[in-house]
């Protein structure tokens, strides 16, 4: 496929950095320029950005580089890929936007250093008025870090997350999933998907597409 594609020369080394950035994108979503374990993967499609564009494009996705952010994600053309929440992980990613945009507004930060703790998390969920509300536990807790770790959403900065000083850094890839509008329309947006939940219409725990 390298070959055939001349796209980054015929450096076995290049080949592996390329074969490694790009199923990072792929499974992780998100490349940030700030976070230890990407930065590599970030600088190389940034500087390689057209030779990449053109493997993605064969596969459906859109590269976005976002150098004010230092932010590189994908977007599929055919609305397909996307990943599945249930709604109570709906209502947990919703939380840490919330959280992401009061910090954000509060520090008069560009969102490079946005952090929140375990406890202000769980005091956000627990005025919540849901019907059958599943219950916040420490399992759930893992599960959640676990879950947005995974997708570059967030990291832990203290090993052990039972705690309720435990730090959450909250990455600016949180608000990939909404479109570019104002800071206060994107917060009362917000707002309001949580409030519908409250409005308990829909019970079930059924799985919700993220953007």
């Amino acid at each position: 496929m390298f070959e055939k594609l001349e796209i980054i020369g015929s450096s076995n080394s290049q080949k592996e950095k390329f074969s490694k950035a790009a199923n990072n994108l792929l499974n992780h979503c998100f490349i940030l320029k700030k976070k230890e374990d990407t930065r590599l993967d970030y600088i190389f499609i940034k500087d390689n950005r057209d030779q990449f564009a053109l493997v993605f494009d064969l596969l459906g996705y859109d590269i976005r580089i976002d150098e004010d952010i230092g932010l590189i994600s994908i977007l599929n053309r055919n609305g397909t890929g996307r990943l599945q929440f249930t709604k109570f992980e709906s209502i947990m990613f919703l939380i840490l936007k919330l959280l992401y945009l009061e910090k954000r507004n509060d520090l008069s930060t560009n969102g490079d250093n946005v952090t929140v703790t375990i406890q202000e998390i769980r005091d956000k969920y627990n005025v919540l008025k849901l019907k059958n509300k599943q219950k916040l536990d420490k399992n759930s807790e893992r599960q959640i870090i676990a879950l947005f770790k995974r997708y570059n959403l967030i990291k832990n900065l203290s090993a052990d997350i039972t705690q309720g000083d435990t730090r959450i850094e909250i990455y600016p890839s949180i608000m990939i999933a909404i479109p570019n509008e104002g800071i206060t329309h994107l917060y009362e947006s917000v707002k309001d998907r949580l409030t519908e939940y409250e409005g308990g219409e829909d019970d079930a725990d059924t799985d919700e597409e993220t953007e």
